[in-house]
């Protein structure tokens, strides 16, 4: 009778029942990063704008400069305008093309680069051929060249370089680029405007 009762309890198992099976914790699935932004597409006006009259009007972006006349970054005040010649600045900020102090490099002494007006229009003038890059402009203006921020505009900044026609992003350093005979370095920040004017230098420069 005893035993019988043992065995309708279930008493007398040397067995214990397994615990109950943990469930696996639930797994989270990473949300994908968002795409990189595409810059929207620039492309170089299929007509000429004159460089003076497409660009003096440009509203002023910034303070006069003013300099000490010592040497900066490799750019000495000049000797004599043996040699002479001129590249352009054109820096947009939302679409608008911002004018560049009349004065850079033209206080202390006249230095080997130089602005005359706002339209953007580097003069390079030394005894010697000599390269001068972006960065050396940069420099000597005491602004930020960045692409995360440039003279004071927010970034990302894009860079392009316009030559015989011929626009160009450029990705690299942007203090590396060269000031050559009429080339055009282009800096946006923000909305880019859709069409760039393409410029007809004045004769004699």
């Amino acid at each position: 009778m005893f035993f019988s009762l043992l065995s309708a309890c279930g008493g007398g198992s040397d067995h214990d029942d397994p615990p109950p099976a943990n469930d696996p914790p639930p797994t989270t699935t990473q949300p994908p990063p968002p795409p990189v932004p595409v810059p929207p597409p620039v492309s170089l006006a299929a007509g000429y704008t004159d460089l003076v009259a497409g660009t003096i009007n440009s509203p002023p972006g910034w303070p006069a400069w003013s300099g000490t006349g010592q040497p900066v970054a490799g750019v000495g005040c000049l000797i004599n305008e043996d040699y002479h010649i001129h590249a352009l600045v054109s820096i947009y900020k939302d679409g608008v093309r911002q004018g560049l102090p009349d004065n850079i490099g033209r206080s202390g002494c006249a230095y080997e680069l130089h602005t005359h007006d706002v339209t953007g229009t580097i003069h390079i003038e030394t005894n010697v051929p000599k390269t001068f890059t972006l960065g050396q402009l940069f420099a000597l203006w005491r602004q930020p060249l960045l692409a995360s921020g440039t003279a004071g505009l927010a970034g990302p900044i894009r860079f392009y370089v316009i030559d015989k026609e011929v626009l160009t992003p450029y990705t690299g350093n942007p203090g590396d680029i060269e000031l050559t005979a009429h080339r055009e370095i282009v800096i946006v920040s923000g909305t880019p405007p859709a069409t760039l004017p393409k410029y007809r230098w004045p004769s004699g420069i």
